[in-house]
């Protein structure tokens, strides 16, 4: 069974974003069995007004309660666990370490995992959000009734802009080989105290390392990138700055992508802020 590990976006330190491996389990409807992980959820995805099950739809696991992340992180982060897509009879799976977790699905129209929302895809992001305990040794049972997103909005603050704006970056990540890192992200900040939470994070880099940040207006943006999420940064692990301009800093039209925007990922050796505490 493939495992991966995904996403999650730091409390107050950019130089702070997050560890990303990502981590998805197959769907199918079947109940968790022995040969799986002792802990998880299961359940379905419906939709709304029909009751018809939502094939391919993907279950997001975050750590932490609802509450906290509502207060502290936005309404949504980068993720940090992702199920496979949901079966024909919307069923789904996924193996979580025990814990608390804010779950939701979503079902983008293509076919992806990962990106902003877009007119048209299937979200819960109304009252459905859901927070979860997962208990040693035991399955829960979360399931999830979607609807279409029919007009698009933004979501700041950690999180990537939920729709395809007309303004933006465009550019890849890099190693120090100028080799291409994909399941990266880039991050944009309004100003430039930079040890903090982004406010805007990318698509996640694909296999070229391309990414793609979304924004709501042109302006001054300082940017930097990172392959983890929720850590401090610890010494050598890949982390970058826009090293281009000295204060990393670019400046972006409105309605216009500023294109070949890189940034290389290097071994980290900064000093951890001072104050800085990590969630937990």
């Amino acid at each position: 069974m493939a495992t991966y590990r995904v996403v999650r976006v730091c409390v107050i330190c950019l130089v702070l974003i997050p560890a990303m491996a990502y981590t998805a389990y197959s769907a199918g409807g079947d109940k968790p069995g022995k040969k799986v992980k002792p802990s998880g959820i299961w359940g379905r995805v419906v939709m709304r007004d029909s009751g018809e099950p939502v094939e391919k739809a993907y279950v997001y696991a975050y750590v932490g309660k609802i509450e906290y992340r509502a207060a502290s992180l936005g309404i949504i982060g980068v993720t940090d666990w992702v199920s496979h897509g949901s079966g024909s009879d919307g069923s789904y799976k996924l193996d979580l370490p025990p814990g608390d977790y804010f779950v939701v699905a979503r079902k983008r129209q293509s076919g992806l995992n990962y990106g902003p929302l877009s007119v048209g895809d299937y979200y819960d992001h109304g009252p459905g959000r859901v927070s979860t305990r997962v208990r040693k040794k035991k399955y829960t049972e979360v399931n999830f009734i979607l609807m279409e997103l029919n007009e698009p909005l933004f979501f700041q603050g950690i999180t990537a802009v939920s729709r395809v704006s007309d303004t933006g970056i465009r550019g890849r990540i890099l190693d120090e080989e100028g080799k291409h890192v994909p399941g990266t992200y880039a991050i944009a900040y309004k100003d430039d105290d930079m040890q903090r939470l982004p406010d805007f994070a990318s698509t996640i880099t694909d296999d070229e390392g391309n990414y793609t940040i979304y924004l709501p207006s042109g302006g001054r943006y300082w940017l930097a990138a990172r392959s983890h999420a929720m850590k401090v940064p610890v010494q050598g692990e890949p982390f970058g700055r826009y090293e281009v301009s000295d204060d990393h800093s670019v400046t972006v039209q409105d309605s216009t992508f500023l294109e070949g925007i890189d940034i290389t990922l290097r071994p980290f050796d900064g000093d951890i802020p001072e104050g800085y505490r990590p969630v937990h």
